[in-house]
């Protein structure tokens, strides 16, 4: 024992130290339920002895939790065969290989994913082994910190007020389908189709002139005829028409005369263009081209019936008659609201009349994280579809809810505002464009928006799976 003993205390003096061992290309993957580490280990540095062997053991470790991935030995020929002896070189986790002849190897281990190895270090142990199993630990290395936790950027996001209208003028819209008997202009209320669609213009009015809250400022008509026919005449049907169509209006109600505007067009040459485009009707190309054409209506319409026989024949059949149609529209004020409560009475009914900045102020009511509140500025877009402002908070909102593609839709139309561009950014950000989001932070600071909290953010969803702390 006293032999070896000062055998072993003059061997310590040429066993490796720690920075004998170089670790490089270290990495580490979560892959589903497994942890996979990767690094190259250079020995070149090293000195061995017959009777020496070095233990490298990587260990994962997270404050009271380790675990001991797979050893690598290096042992010098007498070690080598007291290994192969003992029956310890076939120990599955100590791989032994000859320290003479190794001079780097590639190291992989893979374990069983736990949540703690989120945020976890990987260690490199380092023991020499000398006669009669002294030993001594040369060094306890941290190679890297895992960083693998689930990253979720957050950051607040930015909604405009939006300015009250001055006036809330609003328009009710439709289109009317009168009968009348061939080349006539007179109204006969009971004719065919006509008790429908006389309704529907009288139900406009109605909804709009018996609402205590509104005030009609102007009724407006016009009528349209089809191609088919001469243009002179299809310009006095039209005419005619539409005059007899708001004197039938004039007889219901009482309305200044002021209020009635009527306008006319002869023949709705745009009307078959949109049903020849949105058809698969044979010769779609030639018929568009001679709708385009410089000809005059009456030549035109000549051209058509007789180039494409077959066509025009279904066209008079199936699409002139929608072309012989009243468009009207009910131009009317809404009085304003300012009790929130009414105003949720009002959205509940008949959103329509409200403002954007009435909506807002709804919104304002409600839980910020609710259905509603999100409904409610979903609904404002549809209601301003034009309004930045109105496109932004929408923008915002369902941006929150993780509906990133309808986001986009509405951010495209929320203009150019440092609100806008702060939100296309956090959009970016979300879908993992984290350039272009810096970028958008970056220009929308310029114009005064507070960044900080999305830059901070920002920078931990770009900070590297595993952080290399000594190569």
């Amino acid at each position: 024992m006293a032999a070896c003993l000062m055998m072993a205390a003059g061997l310590w003096a040429r066993m490796p130290e720690a920075s004998d061992v170089t670790v490089s290309d270290i990495s580490a993957e979560h892959d589903g339920d497994r942890l996979n580490v990767a690094f190259q280990l250079d020995f070149s540095k090293m000195p061995y002895g017959i009777n020496n062997e070095t233990r490298i053991i990587p260990v994962i470790t997270n404050e009271d939790k380790t675990l001991r991935l797979d050893m690598i030995t290096l042992a010098g020929r007498n070690r080598l065969i007291q290994a192969e002896r003992t029956g310890a070189i076939k120990n599955n986790d100590a791989h032994f290989y000859n320290a003479k002849e190794t001079k780097a190897l590639p190291y992989k281990a893979s374990v069983g994913w736990e949540d703690w190895m989120n945020t976890a270090n990987i260690d490199l142990v380092v023991e020499n082994v000398g006669c009669c199993e002294s030993r001594k630990r040369i060094a306890d290395r941290g190679l890297a910190r895992l960083n693998m936790g689930e990253r979720v950027f957050d950051a607040d996001l930015v909604y405009i007020t939006p300015i009250e209208e001055r006036v809330k003028q609003r328009n009710a819209r439709g289109e009317a389908y009168i009968d009348f008997v061939v080349n006539t202009t007179n109204i006969r209320p009971e004719y065919r189709n006509n008790p429908v669609e006389l309704k529907k213009i009288r139900a406009t009015i109605d909804s709009i002139k018996l609402d205590p809250d509104t005030k009609i400022t102007s009724l407006s008509i016009e009528g349209y005829a089809s191609p088919e026919g001469s243009y002179s005449n299809n310009e006095r049907l039209a005419k005619g028409r539409t005059e007899a169509l708001a004197e039938y209006v004039r007889g219901l109600y009482t309305f200044p005369k002021a209020i009635m505007k009527t306008s006319w067009v002869a023949e709705d040459w745009a009307g078959l263009r949109r049903f020849v485009i949105n058809s698969d009707i044979n010769n779609k190309d030639k018929i568009l081209a001679v709708i385009d054409s410089d000809l005059l209506p009456d030549p035109k319409d000549r051209k058509l019936a007789k180039d494409f026989p077959t066509e025009y024949k279904y066209m008079l059949a199936n699409w002139y008659p929608a072309l012989r149609h009243s468009d009207y529209a009910v131009a009317y004020e809404v009085r304003k609201y300012t009790d929130p409560a009414e105003i949720a009475e009002v959205f509940h009914k008949n959103p329509s009349k409200l403002s954007l900045r009435e909506l807002f102020i709804y919104a304002e009511t409600l839980d910020n994280n609710s259905p509603e509140y999100a409904d409610v500025f979903e609904t404002a877009a549809r209601m301003f579809p034009d309004s930045e402002t109105a496109n932004l908070n929408a923008g915002n909102v369902v941006m929150k809810s993780g509906n990133l593609a309808q986001a986009s839709y509405y951010l495209d139309r929320a203009g150019a505002t440092p609100e806008a561009i702060y939100a296309r950014g956090v959009l970016a950000a979300k879908k993992g464009e984290y350039d272009k989001a810096k970028s958008l932070f970056e220009e929308a600071k310029k114009s005064g928006i507070d960044t900080s909290k999305a830059e901070a953010s920002l920078k931990k969803m770009t900070e590297p799976k595993i952080i290399i702390l000594q190569e």
